[in-house]
């Protein structure tokens, strides 16, 4: 079967606000029609909102003002925490610090990273496995860990239930995908965009335009803005803050997965306002021994997309861990090698 390239058909300006009441019905046909909203969504954009999501406000809300408080420590406090002292990215990335790629710039922003945690008796993380590693938390913050861990296990479970749903609104069985996720290279990011004047003629971003590795992405953001997914025609779109709401996107793996069905839409921070900016992604990732290549084989066209360093390529036919780490290790420090500029 011969394949054609097409433009992606990616309908920017149509961002669905989806709203998620019904995800744990126990009708399956009303969690399948909600689904089909979802799939169509990642056919057509790769990016949607959620509402009656189910995450408590106070929660989220917690999260945000967490995440203000770690930012607001003193220097020295946060680079006790570096992710350059760590070997599977860690803890603390300063602004403008990158891995081992020296054409890469540095982003516009400062993250704290928290991976899904493992068992201290968990065999992989005892055999210093890519990617399992111990996160560093501030003494300074106690209650910082639980109060995340809690944060994350509500997130990890909505996004298992919407990949479950999108299945099914894909007429295939609730664990089409699921299967990928036994054991989830899961990571949160609180991230801080501080006031600044982003260039982009010298490459500079808040975060530079890329697409996500994972599979799914379940972002909060906080009312400033500055997130932009590019269109089929090439312009960048706004992706404006909706109050209560969850903006979802997906990454190369559920492209790959679903031979290009799904939509891995670039996108970028620029934080143009002058005010502070706070935002939350959470990034479920499959387990480090999944494979990533098409198990929907599609007939006909599929999509042409630029070409980024996050892209991969259709026929790598790559696990998951080599994925990520390949790409962590061009982008953030660790113990290994770091770069700053």
């Amino acid at each position: 079967m011969s394949t054609t390239l097409a433009p992606a058909p990616r309908a920017a300006t149509k961002v669905a606000v989806l709203d998620l009441a019904n995800l744990r019905h126990t009708d399956p046909q009303a969690r399948r029609r909600l689904g089909r909203e979802m799939a169509d969504a990642c056919r057509n954009v790769g990016f949607f909102y959620i509402v009656n999501h189910g995450v408590p406000t106070a929660l989220r809300d917690g999260m945000f003002d967490l995440a203000r408080r770690f930012f607001e420590l003193p220097m020295e406090d946060k680079q006790a925490l570096s992710m350059a002292m760590s070997e599977h990215w860690r803890g603390y990335l300063p602004m403008k610090m990158i891995g081992g790629d020296p054409e890469m710039r540095g982003n516009l922003l400062e993250a704290f990273h928290v991976w899904q945690e493992h068992a201290p008796d968990d065999p992989d993380l005892l055999a210093n496995k890519p990617l399992h590693g111990i996160t560093p938390w501030p003494a300074q913050l106690p209650g910082m860990r639980e109060q995340t861990l809690a944060y994350t296990a509500q997130v990890t479970q909505l996004a298992r239930d919407m990949v479950a749903a999108i299945a099914l609104g894909m007429d295939l069985p609730e664990d089409t995908f699921l299967r990928f996720f036994d054991k989830p290279m899961a990571l949160l990011r609180l991230l801080h965009y501080p006031p600044q004047q982003p260039s982009i003629d010298d490459g500079r971003f808040g975060t530079r335009p890329h697409t996500d590795n994972g599979a799914f992405t379940l972002l909060a953001q906080d009312d400033t803005g500055g997130l932009e997914i590019l269109g089929e025609g090439g312009d960048w779109v706004g992706i404006p803050p909706v109050k209560n709401s969850f903006v979802i996107n997906l990454g190369e793996a559920m492209k790959i997965w679903t031979d290009g069905e799904f939509l891995a839409t670039p996108h970028r921070v620029i934080n143009r306002t002058g005010r502070e900016r706070y935002s939350i992604p959470f990034f479920l990732n499959p387990s480090y021994d999944a494979v990533i290549a098409p198990i929907l084989h599609r007939a006909g066209e599929r999509v042409r997309e630029p070409v980024f360093h996050t892209t991969i390529a259709h026929d790598e036919t790559l696990t998951s861990g080599e994925i990520l780490t390949r790409l962590y290790r061009r982008i953030w420090p660790s113990s290994h090698q770091q770069k700053s500029d």
